[in-house]
């Protein structure tokens, strides 16, 4: 009786045909990953935290790639329609993307471009800094995608640390996200600073995530958005997504 190997060398033509299936197979594996880039547009209302008065809008634009964030643009508009600023993202890792921010007032641009080394930063200062050997580094929007890879820890009740940049000041942050509540699905999370001396000025932030989606549903506290006379904005900041995402 004939092996298979043997089958195939003496039919040359069926040869021909299982390396047709097989280029055939693998260009519907290329067509099915292309399928599954998606973009979803999302917005967050911005208040401010004691007159409860709309103080921008911002407008998210976010491409995945089987779930995997790429490319993300926020567009910060004021309740009059200006625009205070535009943040591009480049996903370089989802906790630490790349990204340009364009500030209208007061007029400045802000770069950060993390690669294998470190991170370089062009900002009110600039310079470069190599990724935190005590605890994960994390870069601005990328901690959303920290506190999702590690959902499950704080929904036990645990707390987790991480180093965050501080792109103006060219200097890594230590935080700490800890689980305050849990109530009609929601997990509330508190994120403060673990420098006693500067937690002194810089106040907790709460951040409240559905349990079953990991969407993130409010943010409330210091922003990283800068604000006309200096500083930076301080809004309680609500999420609205589409249906079906």
């Amino acid at each position: 009786m004939n092996t298979p190997t043997a089958l195939i060398t003496k039919n040359p033509a069926k040869t021909r045909q299982a390396a047709l299936l097989c280029l055939v197979l693998a260009l519907l594996g290329i067509t099915k990953v292309a399928a599954e880039t998606r973009t979803i547009e999302f917005v967050g209302k911005a208040y401010d935290v004691e007159t409860s008065e709309l103080l921008y809008t911002e407008e998210h634009r976010l491409e995945q790639e089987d779930g995997v964030p790429r490319q993300e643009t926020v567009r910060y508009i004021t309740s009059n329609g200006d625009r205070l600023a535009q943040k591009d993202m480049t996903y370089w890792r989802p906790t630490r993307p790349a990204y340009q921010l364009t500030v209208t007032d007061p007029a400045r641009t802000e770069l950060v471009k993390p690669d294998d080394d470190g991170v370089s930063i062009e900002s009110v200062e600039s310079g470069t800094l190599e990724w935190s050997e005590d605890a994960a580094s994390v870069i601005d929007g990328g901690f959303h995608y920290f506190i999702v890879d590690h959902f499950d820890t704080l929904l036990a009740g645990d707390t987790v640390d991480f180093q965050f940049l501080a792109p103006t000041r060219v200097r890594w942050l230590g935080l700490r996200v800890s689980p305050v509540d849990q109530i009609e699905g929601q997990l509330v999370l508190e994120l403060n600073v673990q420098n006693r001396v500067l937690s002194w000025v810089i106040s907790d932030i709460e951040l409240t995530y559905d349990i079953d989606t990991q969407r993130l549903l409010s943010y409330r506290g210091l922003t990283n958005l800068p604000k006309p006379g200096g500083g930076n904005y301080t809004a309680n900041i609500e999420y609205q997504y589409p249906e079906g995402h």
